[in-house]
């Protein structure tokens, strides 16, 4: 249901689904007297700073079926009726859908989440809209996978069909090493309710992502983001944006990323899709109906003076975006400035003791922050998903390349003071 851009002074009591983040505060301040109420699952309930200023908070169990997000809406419509419902994070995108639906107001249609949700269900609404015709297997056993892969040609990817953070991302090079790499998908696939395992092609070319900004069907790409992985891994090490490319390469991308929204049927709100762009072919990896992770709304809004919260907070009131966000690219087309982030890697396993050089790095020319994100005590070992990396650092300059410097250099010089068994003798 498309949202209805004049009545957005009738939005004043707004239903947050999930996790409510920095948005709400950002919307109350547009909009004096704006009342708030939040359905969540406990952990959701946990990261939240204060329940000040909400109407309501209601604790839905996480496994809770979308029966039991719907039934706790209602009791919240009824006792104020309920304007708008939102939803700024990936978990729940499927109640907000189905609420959305039941209380008449718009958001994303379930059908949109469930073809974003399952990897499988995206790939043939992509092919059936002549997007990208990867091929694709929902695999059970490794015998499946061996089959596809004579058909279709090594390498593979192998993962979750629902995962998140490259939890069980493999490449499988040829047969004899499926059983081993499968194992590995399996079992992530096994800790996500509904998911299963899903089996493509290994795509080669370069890797970015794409950040937009949907309005009434409208779709504006706020910038192109290139991607590094760490090595042999599907995690992303760091990033860069704008990503410096020649200005058909970017529109080749865009465009291929403004079609697979339509296909998917996504009008509102802000997605993140990930894309492999090779010679001939720009292939989407997956989209997420929400903002980038990675700190890439920090890089974008001072890079290019595109405030992607300050958007949806607007959107969540029913004001209308768009204009707003591309006059700011338009400003920062004549004054153009690059971001980048950078990830460390831990040399060595074992306990983390300490963390050294951070404040000298803070102090630094065109960094902006250094975040430390694992805690003395915590164990440090391989980066298998993105919540394996123990820290990073983001910084602005007056390009791609001086940017990418400044943050791989202040990652370098990080020390990481860690405790390996048996080295005290």
């Amino acid at each position: 249901m498309p949202l209805n851009h004049q009545a957005h002074d009738g939005v004043r009591h707004l239903l947050v689904v999930g996790d409510e983040r920095d948005i709400v505060a950002r919307a109350r301040g547009l909009r004096p007297g704006l009342r708030t109420s939040v359905l969540c699952t406990h952990q959701e309930a946990r990261k939240m700073r204060t329940t000040d200023g909400h109407r309501r908070v209601v604790v839905v169990a996480a496994d809770a079926p979308l029966e039991e997000w719907t039934a706790a809406a209602r009791f919240v419509h009824e006792a104020e009726p309920v304007d708008r419902v939102v939803c700024y994070g990936e978990e729940g995108q499927a109640p907000a859908a189905r609420i959305a639906l039941e209380l008449g107001l718009p958001w994303h249609s379930p059908e949109t989440v469930r073809a974003v949700d399952d990897k499988r269900l995206m790939r043939e609404r992509l092919a059936a809209a002549g997007v990208d015709d990867t091929p694709c297997l929902e695999a059970t056993t490794a015998e499946e996978v061996t089959a596809f892969g004579e058909r279709v040609g090594y390498p593979l990817v192998c993962k979750p069909g629902r995962g998140v953070g490259s939890q069980g991302v493999v490449r499988c090079e040829g047969p004899e090493d499926v059983a081993e790499k499968l194992r590995v998908t399996f079992a992530a696939a096994a800790g996500l309710p509904g998911s299963g395992v899903l089996v493509e092609p290994f795509h080669e070319g370069e890797e970015f992502s794409v950040e937009c900004l949907s309005e009434d069907g409208e779709h504006i790409a706020l910038c192109v983001t290139k991607k590094f992985l760490v090595p042999g891994r599907f995690v992303e090490l760091g990033h860069v944006l704008p990503a410096p490319l020649p200005a058909g390469e970017e529109e080749r991308i865009v465009a291929a990323v403004k079609a697979a929204l339509d296909a998917l049927g996504v009008r509102e709100g802000a997605t993140h899709t990930e894309v492999i762009a090779g010679e001939d072919t720009v292939r989407i990896v997956e989209t997420h109906l929400r903002q980038g992770g990675d700190r890439i709304p920090y890089l974008l809004r001072e890079a290019l003076g595109a405030d992607i919260v300050a958007a949806l907070a607007r959107q969540s009131i029913g004001v209308p975006s768009l204009g707003e966000v591309r006059d700011a690219l338009e400003k920062a087309a004549g004054e153009p400035r690059s971001a980048a982030i950078w990830y460390a890697v831990p040399q060595a396993a074992g306990e983390l003791l300490e963390v050294r050089g951070a404040e000298e790095i803070k102090s630094r020319p065109g960094v902006c922050d250094v975040v430390i994100r694992s805690a003395p005590g915590d164990r440090l070992g391989p980066v298998t998903c993105s919540a394996d990396r123990p820290a990073h650092v983001w910084a602005v300059a007056d390009s791609p390349e001086a940017a990418l410097d400044t943050v791989r250099g202040a990652v370098a010089d990080l020390r990481f003071v860690v405790g390996v068994p048996g080295s005290l003798g």
